[in-house]
């Protein structure tokens, strides 16, 4: 379960709107508090979906048909059919193209001001609950974890999904104009080019749960 919702939440911490978004707080004032508020926003978001999931809706997911082997095999079909829209460019044109563009500009407009409220909005948005992060939620469920463990692989799966945030924020204290040039770099490679190496991570992650849990029938 650890490996493959580790490469599950490295996949999600590609996406390009949340690059792109990093990349415009730090251009916005006082960028380590936008930073900060964006980062509080998403994190309160999706642990508080995954605790409601994994705690409170557990009961209500935990029957006889639900075994890891066969959410394995769902995850891994789910997970294969998006690696499939995004080596074809059909989810980039969700996940980059349009969060590049028209969403890109009405963040902008969005962050003229000072507040951090808009901030910590847009991190509560951004970690709404998408295919990826239901899938990992399954993933944790069916794996038949105790409690305390199950807790400890959500919080794991949203701290390296909010990488791209979290290094860039630290590093920013350190070097400000050098964190912007390696955060601007890398926000045009994964517009042009980073795609096809997360449609590949999500082919081995889709991959390697349909095997196991064909296995483990």
């Amino acid at each position: 379960m650890w490996i493959t919702l580790l490469v599950m939440a490295v996949a999600v911490s590609l996406e390009p709107f949340r690059i792109g978004m990093t990349l415009l707080l730090l251009n916005r004032p006082r960028p380590v508090l936008q930073l900060l508020a964006f980062l509080a926003g998403g994190f309160v978001m999706g642990v508080t979906v995954g605790v409601i999931v994994l705690f409170v809706l557990r009961p209500a997911v935990g029957s006889a048909h639900f075994t890891l082997p066969r959410v394995q095999i769902v995850v891994g079909a789910v997970v294969l059919v998006n690696a499939a829209l995004v080596a074809t460019g059909v989810l980039g044109k969700v996940r980059g193209d349009r969060p590049a563009g028209a969403l890109e500009t009405r963040a902008r407009q969005l962050l003229d001001g000072r507040s951090l409220w808009t901030a910590g909005i847009a991190g509560l948005g951004i970690a709404l609950p998408s295919v990826d992060y239901v899938a990992a939620l399954a993933l944790i469920v069916a794996s038949g974890a105790a409690a305390a463990t199950q807790l400890g692989a959500l919080l794991l799966f949203n701290l390296v999904a909010f990488t791209l945030i979290e290094i860039p924020l630290l590093c920013y204290l350190v070097a400000p104009e050098r964190t912007r040039a390696v955060l601007t770099a890398l926000n045009d490679w994964v517009r042009s080019t980073g795609h096809r190496g997360v449609a590949v991570l999500l082919a081995v992650v889709g991959g390697v749960l349909l095997a196991a849990g064909l296995a483990g029938l």
